[in-house]
């Protein structure tokens, strides 16, 4: 299954865009798919990649397979140099002869010159290779994935794989192995440009619910979560009702909690929280916390929310992912040193003083961080 772009929004430049012109020539993939993979935070890492490599196929566009194709079409369908996103679930754990051919007569029809492989995924690198994709490019660790590509990446003997961009990607210089690539080519990582971008109708959306907030408009709107699907990234809800509580009286800013889904409960005994807290703190008001997940919600409007806010303060997740790939600056609390990362955008990371129990992250650092942010659209 595949699903189709919108194109409202095709003429939408980027930076990268405007330096082209001025650069040397580069090589040019043809028609390109990028596969990528596992939870939904981890496959828009690589939207900056993408869009590098997009500028260099045909049409300035390149198609992606995930295993998200319904999430990630949302947030991705008014981007403009994105193409196809195709479901590249049946190609998981694909087996040559054992499995069915679908998969492979999909890749085929679409005609790929070039696959860039942006996961380990050996089955990926079979389906591409069966599927007559020629130039086969991407991490690559077994002896077979080595046999499967024409360049493979994420040998970490290779010249500064590891360093110039360890900091940036934390314990993941394999990821660090396909920045490198892409500046050998001479192309331009973009951190300046969003790599989403919403359509009209979801900030329409957005702003209705942001206009739809009864609180006081003087301070900055915060995009707030709480929430992970491993516990040891949770930030505990008292824990954080101090500082948002602190926060809100210092700024009179309004905070919108935003997960997905399954963080309902979650949201729901924040809120509470916050109610109890504000019964007792005459400095904040009821009005100052919001939950994102009523009233519409989607993850179209959820984007269109990033661009429209000026400050991320939440755990790391997908949501902070989304954060930086919106360019919105961002607190962003990690388990552990190992988790960090900050690879686009502003991003100011704490880090717990107990491994795996972000209510050791000191209040003050917090708060402390969130103040070095650039200030805010509003005052």
């Amino acid at each position: 299954m595949s699903y189709a772009p919108n194109t409202t929004n095709r003429a939408h430049t980027s930076n990268q865009d405007k330096r082209r012109s001025n650069r040397t020539i580069h090589p040019d993939f043809g028609k390109s798919i990028g596969f990528v993979a596992g939870g939904i935070g981890d496959q828009i890492y690589h939207l900056t990649q993408l869009r590098a490599l997009a500028s260099v196929s045909t049409g300035g566009v390149i198609d992606i397979a995930c295993i998200h194709p319904k999430q990630i079409y949302a947030l991705l369908a008014s981007t403009p140099w994105v193409g196809q996103i195709i479901d590249a679930r049946p190609m998981r754990r694909y087996v040559p002869g054992l499995r069915a051919r679908a998969p492979v007569k999909m890749l085929r029809q679409g005609g790929y010159n070039t696959g860039f492989f942006m996961h380990y995924s050996t089955s990926f690198k079979l389906a591409a290779t069966f599927a007559g994709i020629k130039n086969r490019i991407g991490l690559a660790d077994s002896r077979l994935d080595r046999f499967l590509v024409q360049r493979a990446l994420g040998d970490e003997s290779e010249s500064g794989i590891g360093m110039a961009r360890r900091d940036v990607w934390g314990h993941r210089p394999f990821i660090a192995a396909i920045d490198e690539f892409i500046t050998q080519l001479d192309l331009v990582l973009d951190e300046d440009s969003p790599t989403i971008i919403p359509s009209n109708a979801a900030m329409d959306s957005g702003r209705d619910f942001i206009n739809s907030m009864t609180g006081s408009k003087n301070g900055p709107t915060v995009i707030l979560n709480l929430f992970a699907l491993d516990e040891a990234r949770r930030w505990p809800i008292p824990a954080a009702i101090e500082v948002v509580a602190n926060l809100a009286a210092k700024t009179g800013g309004r905070f919108i909690l935003n997960a997905g889904p399954d963080a309902v409960d979650c949201h729901k005994s924040a809120i509470s929280a916050w109610q109890a807290r504000c019964k007792n703190d005459k400095s904040i008001r009821p009005d100052q916390l919001v939950d994102s997940l009523k009233d519409g919600a989607s993850m179209e409007r959820d984007a269109a929310l990033y661009h429209l806010a000026d400050a991320y303060l939440g755990v790391d997740s997908f949501t902070a992912n989304l954060a930086m790939n919106c360019n919105l600056p961002a607190v962003i609390m990690f388990a552990s040193a190992r988790d960090r990362l900050a690879y686009r955008s502003i991003v100011e990371p704490v880090i717990a003083m107990q491994a795996g129990n972000l209510a050791s992250v000191p209040a003050a650092d917090i708060i402390a961080a969130f103040e070095r942010l650039p200030p805010d659209k509003s005052y």
